[in-house]
Protein backbone atom coordinates (compact mmCIF):
# COMPACT_ATOMS: atom_id res chain seq x y z
CA UNK A 1 0.00 0.00 0.00
CA UNK A 2 1.22 3.32 -0.75
CA UNK A 3 1.43 6.32 1.94
CA UNK A 4 2.58 9.22 2.40
CA UNK A 5 4.49 9.89 5.69
CA UNK A 6 6.43 13.38 6.26
CA UNK A 7 6.26 14.18 2.40
CA UNK A 8 7.77 11.11 1.30
CA UNK A 9 6.21 8.50 -0.36
CA UNK A 10 6.38 4.98 1.16
CA UNK A 11 6.43 1.68 -1.00
CA UNK A 12 5.70 -1.69 -0.10
CA UNK A 13 7.52 -4.45 -0.91
CA UNK A 14 5.09 -7.98 -1.81
CA UNK A 15 5.76 -11.41 -3.26
CA UNK A 16 2.68 -13.71 -3.89
CA UNK A 17 3.39 -17.80 -4.20
CA UNK A 18 1.08 -17.24 -7.33
CA UNK A 19 3.63 -15.47 -9.27
CA UNK A 20 6.03 -18.10 -8.55
CA UNK A 21 4.00 -20.68 -9.69
CA UNK A 22 2.94 -22.30 -6.62
CA UNK A 23 -0.86 -23.03 -6.16
CA UNK A 24 -1.22 -20.97 -3.34
CA UNK A 25 -2.59 -17.72 -1.81
CA UNK A 26 -0.11 -16.44 0.32
CA UNK A 27 1.41 -12.91 -0.57
CA UNK A 28 4.22 -11.95 2.00
CA UNK A 29 4.52 -8.08 2.76
CA UNK A 30 6.97 -5.54 4.23
CA UNK A 31 8.38 -1.85 4.14
CA UNK A 32 11.57 -3.56 3.33
CA UNK A 33 12.45 -6.34 0.39
CA UNK A 34 14.69 -8.23 3.66
CA UNK A 35 11.60 -7.96 6.02
CA UNK A 36 9.39 -9.38 2.61
CA UNK A 37 12.31 -12.64 1.62
CA UNK A 38 12.48 -13.27 6.45
CA UNK A 39 8.05 -13.78 5.87
CA UNK A 40 8.44 -15.52 3.03
CA UNK A 41 11.44 -17.94 3.72
CA UNK A 42 9.20 -18.72 7.14
CA UNK A 43 6.09 -19.08 4.98
CA UNK A 44 7.65 -21.61 2.18
CA UNK A 45 9.84 -23.64 4.52
CA UNK A 46 6.48 -24.03 7.05
CA UNK A 47 4.27 -24.14 4.29
CA UNK A 48 6.24 -25.48 1.08
CA UNK A 49 8.98 -27.64 2.97
CA UNK A 50 11.38 -25.62 1.17
CA UNK A 51 15.40 -26.01 3.32
CA UNK A 52 17.65 -23.38 4.54
CA UNK A 53 19.93 -24.67 1.61
CA UNK A 54 17.51 -24.19 -1.26
CA UNK A 55 16.40 -20.60 0.13
CA UNK A 56 20.54 -19.78 0.36
CA UNK A 57 20.72 -20.67 -3.00
CA UNK A 58 21.97 -17.40 -4.57
CA UNK A 59 20.26 -18.46 -7.89
CA UNK A 60 16.96 -19.03 -5.83
CA UNK A 61 17.20 -15.68 -4.29
CA UNK A 62 17.92 -14.04 -7.34
CA UNK A 63 14.78 -15.33 -9.26
CA UNK A 64 12.53 -14.71 -6.05
CA UNK A 65 13.91 -11.01 -5.76
CA UNK A 66 12.69 -10.62 -9.44
CA UNK A 67 9.06 -11.55 -8.84
CA UNK A 68 9.08 -8.92 -5.69
CA UNK A 69 6.99 -6.02 -6.27
CA UNK A 70 6.40 -2.43 -4.97
CA UNK A 71 2.62 -1.87 -3.94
Amino acid sequence: MKSWREGVLELTFALACRDAGVDCPYVSRGETEEEVLQDAGKHVKEVHGYTDEQLNDPKFMEEVKQLMKTV
